[in-house]
């Protein structure tokens, strides 16, 4: 439901509700379909990224299978990348990355939205699961410029799930920009609806020209 749609307000009540009595949400199957991801092998798919991931050498990951990495659909600044996991128990567990300074984005997160804690920086814990049982928990906090989200194909609702999920985000390195000389962007500030104001949208944009092939053309990193 968008959220200009009637009734927006109360169906995130109603969610929020849900959540602090069962401490999941209840959703459909297509629900988690963004966690479900196909992954490349990561040396092919991780070749030539504008960023550095971080380091997981000396993580719990090191334990873990790789899966592979997949660089997110429509990306062209190769700015977000997903790697995948499976755990010696056979649970499955992504950890996505966003370089910020890469494509210049900018993010804002509610912070009555992130309770939790990350090395100290505020981050938010949502588990989702289906009527049928399958379950996703998901963790995402912000470093920064580099934006984590991560996540594990089970619900750790009343499991020791939880604190591995949490030690798992603990031990990622600091981040290194990939584009340690850009101007970082204005804050987002609040609009009078209560949400991020990205100012007005131009009537036209400026024909970018052949030499940009991608979003971040001309910037101090490239």
């Amino acid at each position: 439901m968008p959220p200009d749609a009637p009734g927006y307000a109360a169906a995130q009540q109603r969610i929020a509700a849900e959540s602090r009595e069962r401490g999941y949400q209840t959703v459909c199957d297509a629900d988690l379909d963004r966690f479900r991801i196909t992954f490349q092998p990561a040396r092919e798919a991780l070749a030539g990224l504008p960023f550095q991931p971080v380091d997981l050498s000396a993580t719990p990951f090191s334990r873990f299978a790789i899966l592979g990495a997949m660089i997110e659909r429509d990306n062209t600044a190769r700015s977000r990348v997903y790697r995948g996991f499976r755990m010696p128990g056979g649970r499955t567990v992504t950890l996505f990355e966003h370089d910020m300074s890469v494509d210049g984005s900018s993010s804002w997160r509610n912070p009555e939205d992130e309770p939790e804690r990350v090395n100290g920086l505020p981050a938010r814990l949502i588990v989702l699961r289906t009527p049928a049982g399958e379950a996703v928990s998901h963790l995402s906090w912000v470093e920064h410029r580099r934006s984590y989200e991560l996540w594990i194909d089970a619900s750790v609702v009343d499991s020791p799930l939880r604190d591995e999920l949490f030690a798992m985000a603990a031990s990622l390195p600091r981040s290194v920009p990939g584009c340690p000389g850009e101007k970082p962007p204005e804050p987002v500030r609040l609009g009078a609806d209560g949400f991020p104001d990205f100012g007005p949208v131009p009537l036209t944009l400026p024909y970018p020209g052949p030499d940009a092939s991608s979003a971040t053309s001309g910037r101090p990193c490239r």
